[in-house]
């Protein structure tokens, strides 16, 4: 029997954090991927430290930009790798 290593990211904001932890994720990874994070990392901290006048319009663009990174395989995999996991459930 094998067990799955599974880790469930539960907001944009919880996947910043992870990868502001793990910081070798993003400068480890190929132009494309770097790219994609670095904007994701980008909106996130705007939302979180920008200014308060623009948070709805932060937070639309923290989403999609979250949204973006679950539909792209070349990051998903690269997260799995990074992470050592043999899969990552967004909510």
């Amino acid at each position: 029997m094998q067990i799955d290593k599974i880790i469930i990211i539960d907001s944009p904001v919880h996947l910043w954090k992870i990868l502001r932890l793990k910081e070798e994720i993003v400068d480890q990874s190929n132009n494309d991927v770097f790219f994609h994070l670095n904007l994701f990392m980008d909106s996130v901290d705007i939302y979180i430290n920008g200014c308060k006048c623009n948070e709805d319009e932060n937070y639309i663009d923290m989403l999609e930009k979250y949204t973006f990174i679950q539909s792209k395989d070349d990051v998903v995999s690269h997260l799995i790798n990074y992470l050592e996991c043999d899969r990552i459930e967004f909510k």
